[in-house]
C-alpha cells in the first residue's frame, strides 16, 4: 500500500510540474518532449523561415524580430488557464516595455484561421486586453513547439533571429522581465 501511494504521489507531482499540456494526443504534443530546459540545450538557437497568420489574419514573417532589438515570444495555448490568466499583466508590461523591445503571442493549438480554437484565441485576446500580436505557431514554429514542456513557455529572440538568454516555463512574468532587463544590459 505504502508502495502504491508512493507511486502515486511521484506522478501527482511530476504532472503538477508541467505548467499546461496539449489539448489532446491527437494534437501536437505540446508537453511530451523536453524534460529540461535551463540553457535552452533543447531549443534551436535560431528561429527559421516562416510565414504564418496573426489573429486579425494579417500575414507575418521571421522579419517580425527585425523590427526590435528583442523579442519576447509567449507560447500559449487556449486550453490553458495559467497562459490566460498571465495575459493581462502581460498587456500592460507590454505597454510599458522600451520601444526596442516588442511582445509576440505564439499560439500552439489554433492550426487554421477557420478553427475554432482560432475564434476562441480571438476572443480569449480581446477579453483580456491584449494588444501585442499573436500567430498561428504551428507550421511556423514548430522547431520550438516540438520541444516545449509546457505551456506557457517564454523565449527571448533577438534582431537577427537568434535565440537568446533561457526559455522560461510556466507563467512567471517577473522572470521575463530580468530576462529583458539582463539582455538590455549586456547590449550597452
Amino acid at each position: 500500500m505504502k508502495k502504491l501511494c508512493s507511486i502515486l504521489l511521484i506522478t501527482a507531482l511530476c504532472v503538477s510540474m508541467v505548467a499546461c499540456g496539449s489539448k489532446n494526443k491527437e494534437k501536437r504534443q505540446v508537453n511530451s518532449i523536453v524534460t529540461t530546459m535551463g540553457n535552452n540545450a533543447s531549443f534551436p538557437s535560431a528561429v527559421n523561415v516562416f510565414s504564418t497568420t496573426d489573429l486579425e489574419g494579417n500575414t507575418v514573417t521571421n522579419d517580425i524580430f527585425s523590427q526590435a532589438d528583442l523579442t519576447v515570444v509567449n507560447f500559449w495555448g487556449t486550453f490553458c488557464n495559467p497562459c490566460i490568466n498571465e495575459m493581462p499583466e502581460l498587456a500592460k508590461w507590454n505597454e510599458e516595455m522600451p520601444d526596442n523591445v516588442q511582445m509576440l503571442g505564439a499560439i500552439v493549438d489554433v492550426e487554421t484561421v477557420d478553427s475554432d480554437e482560432y475564434t476562441l484565441a480571438q476572443q480569449i485576446v480581446e477579453k483580456t486586453g491584449v494588444t501585442y500580436k499573436n500567430v498561428i505557431a504551428p507550421g511556423a514554429f514548430d522547431q520550438f513547439i516540438n520541444k516545449l514542456a509546457g505551456v506557457p513557455t517564454t523565449i527571448f529572440i533577438d534582431k537577427n533571429g537568434k535565440v537568446v538568454g533561457e526559455a522560461v516555463v510556466g507563467a512567471k512574468v517577473e522572470e521575463y522581465k530580468q530576462q529583458v532587463e539582463d539582455y538590455l544590459n549586456e547590449q550597452k
